[in-house]
């Protein structure tokens, strides 16, 4: 991605140009995943409801020397586009995410699972935090840091 600027009302504002690499990726990817969707049904989507996601990467060339880091951001907006979610902050848990070198001969496969997160963990983990691991107020205080649990 690129920023540039352009006049709104006579002010200067950034906006972000994505490179034309990409966004001709993420039309492929828009198009795979709409092939999908009609195999599944198109009545099952967008999912609204917050999930788990596991991605594995099957990569060609040297697995060692990818950045996978990226590609789960490419995925989670090509996920919204392709209106397979809602929005991609509907995921709350990325359970697995491993990359292997793929199958000879072909091109790079990422296998996307998604799953519907239980109603007892999305209300886990929407509740505020009201203690810490004492292992981690220790680091706090290592790093002279304000503790939120000290009083």
């Amino acid at each position: 991605k690129n920023i540039s600027h352009k006049r709104v009302n006579g002010e200067v504002k950034p906006f972000i140009i994505n490179n034309p690499s990409v966004l001709s990726s993420q039309k492929d990817a828009v198009y795979q995943f709409h092939v999908q969707k009609t195999l599944y049904g198109l009545e099952k989507f967008p999912i609204d409801y917050p999930l788990k996601a596991s991605f594995k990467f099957l990569l060609s060339g040297r697995v060692k020397q990818r950045d996978i880091d990226n590609i789960e951001k490419f995925i989670g907006d090509s996920l919204e586009k392709a209106e397979i979610i809602k929005r991609d902050s509907l995921i709350y848990v990325k359970e697995k995410v491993e990359k292997r070198l793929g199958i000879k001969g072909f091109y790079e496969i990422i296998i996307i699972e998604l799953e519907k997160l239980e109603n007892s963990k999305v209300k886990e983990m929407e509740n505020q935090i009201t203690e810490i691991d004492e292992d981690l107020i220790k680091f706090i205080k290592l790093l002279n840091l304000e503790n939120p649990f000290e009083s």
